[in-house]
């Protein structure tokens, strides 16, 4: 599998270059030496060589070549070495140091390729280099800072182990609680929105699970659902069945202290609010709750 996905990218590497002597380019863009064998040091080969023929004078000023040129740059970040990727980006930013103008315009272009939801992949750790580009850059005024200083903020509390930011809400019954105010071993975060065509399936599952409800039970685990739209009587019809025992609100605000860029999702959070995992699927709840219930039935026996 591996060889093929080698032979994609070799073939993708040549396909680029071809390209961009076709559509007049400024620069060529690098070939890997046939005496890289590996996918790895084949991709890290090109971003590290990708903007050596680059006039960066006549392409900064035509935004569609820079942003075309951009877009191709990061088609290879998937693939290639950390150290490499974190060097090139390093390279190409020192390069612009004394021209915020630049930084922000590299840093919008990763923005819109790492992290916002034209992306054809997102990238935390790679957008963060851009990012904090931006916001060591003295003479970037705060105001352009301020998106950037967001996202990060945001982004290192979204990573596992880290703490999860504090998220108030309003609940279903009308009083502000916030997610430090709950406990349990476990507490499961589901955010949801209105756009959620699964969402009643999900509930439901979750609902119905031997495992879950025991665990909640319990007290080993709480359940707190989070729409991050507002609390509209549509939605407190809709959540007026839940479980009493579910801890249920709304947060328009939420995706400003949390990645909430995939929805519906699921956050795994330990008795200290830190996250133990993101992203999760409802599946991946099911069983990591039926493990834990095995664990405290055999517990109790014991």
């Amino acid at each position: 599998m591996k060889k093929i996905i080698l032979s994609l990218i070799t073939a993708m590497t040549m396909s680029l270059a071809m390209n961009a002597q076709q559509i007049e380019t400024p620069f060529a863009y690098p070939q890997a030496p046939d005496t890289l064998s590996t996918l790895e040091e084949r991709t890290s080969y090109v971003v590290m060589k990708f903007w050596d023929n680059c006039d960066f004078k006549k392409v900064m000023p035509d935004t569609a070549k820079f942003n075309r040129a951009f877009r191709d740059y990061i088609s290879f970040v998937p693939y290639a070495y950390t150290d490499s990727i974190r060097k090139s980006a390093n390279a190409l930013l020192n390069r612009f140091k004394d021209n915020p103008k630049a930084i922000l315009q590299i840093a919008e272009q990763a923005d819109r390729n790492l992290f916002g939801p034209e992306a054809p992949f997102w990238s935390d750790e790679v957008f963060i280099m851009f990012a904090r580009s931006v916001l060591a850059n003295k003479k970037i005024s705060n105001a352009d800072k301020a998106p950037y200083m967001e996202k990060v903020k945001m982004l290192n509390s979204s990573q596992v182990g880290a703490n999860v930011n504090q998220i108030s809400y309003t609940t279903r019954h009308g009083a502000t609680h916030d997610l430090y105010s709950q406990n349990g071993e476990f507490i499961a975060v589901i955010f949801v929105d209105e756009s959620c065509a699964d969402c009643s399936i999900i509930m439901l599952r979750l609902e119905t699970d031997v495992a879950v409800n025991a665990l909640v039970k319990s007290g080993k685990l709480k359940i707190v659902v989070i729409n991050v739209g507002e609390a509209t009587s549509e939605w407190k019809k809709e959540v007026a069945d839940y479980p009493y025992e579910w801890e249920v609100g709304s947060a328009p605000d939420a995706a400003k202290y949390i990645d909430l860029r995939n929805m519906p999702n699921i956050y795994l959070l330990d008795n200290e609010h830190k996250i133990v995992l993101r992203n999760m699927s409802v599946d991946q709840l099911l069983r990591i709750c039926e493990n834990l219930n095995l664990q405290q039935n055999t517990t109790t026996k014991e």
